[in-house]
């Protein structure tokens, strides 16, 4: 049975560059992204938290990929996968000693990211508005898609770093400094789990992640209305501030706070 890393998060976050990554670079990895099967995993995770489905529900489904896991060669298995986000806290009760990797991305980013890959528009806006657990449920149901956007990263972080807190392996990673220019992250992402940062050159150079259709829809928070800022900043403000989001002067002004 392969040790097992659960990369999880709020969304837009790089998972599927992580899990191409890990598979592709390392022999001694097996990693996937979002594995089947993936819409009963999206909607279970998001009814369990919501409280319409049990525990027991959820732990069927882990066992159901640890029957899987269990026929992989590979000392490590990766799961880079968001929809477990609300499943962390059952991970321990299926895998022995499972590695939690918490990612967390400025809200601000993960908003535009968010609408700019459909969120607010077409067939996914109208599956988020109306099928049942497709969307994470938060009191900013009612809001419109950026208020929307910011209340599943706030509900999901909050509960990742208070769950995650009781897990024996549990990390977190800030998004933004897996990718920076040294992938200082990242490299520190590979020793955790033992292996040797890979770098240019490699099956999956980690300075290109997957990361298309940008500005489609909502641009740089500079451009955004005030309204929008403040939106945010009333939503996520308390974690913003943890996670070192939100300290720029300019940010500061337009939702109120000074300079």
């Amino acid at each position: 049975m392969p040790r097992t890393v659960w990369i999880v998060s709020s969304g837009r976050t790089g998972t599927q560059f992580l899990a191409r990554y890990f598979d592709a670079n390392f022999d001694a990895v097996s990693a996937l992204h979002e594995p089947p099967p993936r819409v009963r995993t999206r909607v279970v995770v998001n009814a369990f938290m919501k409280g319409a489905c049990s525990r027991e529900r959820v732990l069927s489904l882990l066992r159901a990929k640890r029957r899987r896991i269990e026929r992989i060669a590979t000392p490590l298995y990766v799961e880079s996968n968001p929809f477990l986000w609300g499943a962390i806290g059952c991970l321990e009760e299926v895998f022995e000693g499972p590695v939690i990797v918490h990612v967390v991305r400025d809200p601000r980013a993960h908003v535009r990211s968010s609408l700019n890959h459909g969120t607010s528009s077409g067939l996914k806006a109208l599956a988020n508005r109306w099928l049942p657990y497709w969307y994470p449920s938060t009191p900013e149901d009612a809001g419109d898609w950026v208020e929307r956007a910011t209340g599943v990263w706030a509900h999901a972080n909050r509960f990742l770093g208070e769950t995650g807190a009781a897990c024996a392996h549990y990390q977190r990673f800030r998004y933004e400094d897996l990718f920076d220019g040294s992938h200082s992250g990242l490299r520190a992402l590979c020793g955790s789990l033992g292996l040797e940062f890979r770098g240019e050159g490699a099956p999956v150079d980690p300075s290109r992640p997957i990361n298309a259709a940008e500005g489609r829809v909502l641009g740089d928070w500079q451009g955004w209305s005030d309204a929008q800022c403040r939106a945010v900043h009333r939503i996520a403000a308390p974690l913003m501030a943890e996670y070192g989001y939100g300290g720029e002067p300019e940010w500061r002004a337009r939702v109120g706070c000074g300079a």
